[in-house]
């Protein structure tokens, strides 16, 4: 029979030997629960922010890149706004959480539609940080959490995560990464859809060599800004590290809509990972899932490398976003903006255009969608190319 004096001994070295997790949320401390929309476009998280029975949806963009929330003229209206171009103060409206979201509507140039063309509705800081954000990529799914009852810890030991310190700037989060050995400071951006944006100045100090690329190309709420593609050699995030990442550089910067330092981390790197953003103690929850692959626009970027063609999954196949010189993809007559129908998988479409056999793509050709067959080696064929409907999701 073993002492108990032993028995307790044995206990405490068990416990302090255990790992330290962060831990599981209270049910008191959910104050929200919210799937991911699906959208047509790739790499965002929207949530319908509507109270329980409402009937009419609030649909909007989680962009914890934006300092306040705001929506576009054509998006508030839809969520029932009426609209006063002589309105100073923000507009206001009901959410899933009890409390009222503020917004501003962007009608400064027009109060039909938004200056790009396109219209949303983004929740930014204002509403944000005065919770626990959670991601839960894998699942799909967003918690608002009640930081009275709820804080990520300071520290964890356990494999696979981390609790990184934040910054916090007009209450938008930034975190210090390293790339290629150089610590910078980037802004953390729910709302870019790539993995990393970069100023020239920022890529030039860490030895990151970029160039234009036919077809690559960035946007932001002011509309297309100027840039380049390239691949970081390695990136650290904490204890996390990265090789190979994908990159837009804006040589000219990002019309300061990045962090200080005019960089972002977007979506791409984000998804990686379960997240938690505490905004209050400037603290980010880190769990890498262990399965996760870099991606780039949400498709595995090895495959990217293997055909040269950086694809963009649409509702009906594959967007040509951009062709790497001197890949496989441009042997095979591949260019940007071609469209790929298919139901089938990343996957496949890499090996069809790997393959020596031909190849089918949507075209523009004089404004209007051509069915074109690429043969077999370089080229396409006129001869084959026939009038086809466009493909949804443009």
């Amino acid at each position: 029979m073993v002492p108990r004096l032993t028995v307790v001994v044995v206990l405490g070295a068990l416990l302090l030997a255990a790992p330290l997790r962060a831990d599981e949320p209270p049910p008191e401390a959910i104050l929200a629960d919210l799937p991911f929309l699906d959208s047509d476009e790739v790499n965002r998280i929207y949530v319908d922010l509507a109270p329980e029975g409402k009937k009419r949806r609030l649909p909007i963009l989680l962009d914890t890149g934006a300092v306040f929330s705001v929506f576009t003229p054509r998006a508030a209206r839809a969520a029932g706004v009426h609209i006063r171009r002589a309105k100073a103060g923000p507009y206001r409206r009901a959410t899933a959480l009890g409390r009222d979201l503020l917004f501003y509507v962007d009608a400064e140039r027009s109060d039909t539609g938004s200056r790009t063309g396109r219209e949303y509705g983004l929740l930014g800081g204002n509403f944000l940080a005065d919770y626990v954000l959670e991601l839960d990529f894998h699942a799909r799914r967003v918690r608002f959490l009640d930081p009275k009852r709820y804080e990520v810890p300071e520290t964890v030991d356990a494999p696979g995560e981390a609790v990184i310190p934040l910054e916090m700037v007009s209450s938008r989060p930034g975190l210090t990464i390293e790339l290629n050995g150089k610590a910078t400071t980037v802004l953390l951006d729910t709302g870019a859809p790539d993995a990393l944006v970069l100023s020239g100045k920022l890529a030039r100090a860490a030895g990151i060599e970029s160039a234009p690329l036919p077809g690559f190309g960035m946007a932001g709420v002011m509309g297309n800004v100027e840039s380049e593609f390239a691949e970081v050699e390695r990136m650290q995030i904490g204890p996390f590290g990265f090789e190979g990442v994908p990159a837009g550089v804006a040589p000219r910067g990002w019309h300061n809509l990045g962090f200080p330092g005019d960089s972002v981390l977007g979506y791409d790197v984000l998804a990686q990972f379960h997240v938690r953003i505490d905004y209050r103690r400037k603290r980010l929850w880190l769990h890498r899932d262990p399965e996760a692959r870099m991606t780039l626009f949400g498709v595995d970027y090895d495959l990217y490398r293997k055909s040269g063609a950086l694809l963009v999954p649409a509702r009906q196949g594959f967007h040509v976003y951009a062709v790497l010189p001197g890949s496989r993809a441009e042997a095979r007559g591949v260019r940007p903006w071609d469209f790929l129908a298919t139901s089938e998988s990343a996957t496949h479409v890499v090996a069809g255009i790997m393959s020596g056999g031909a190849l089918q793509v949507i075209r523009s050709v004089d404004e209007a969608p051509v069915e074109v067959v690429l043969e077999a080696g370089e080229g396409s064929s006129p001869a084959a190319a026939q009038p086809s409907a466009a493909p949804d999701g443009d």
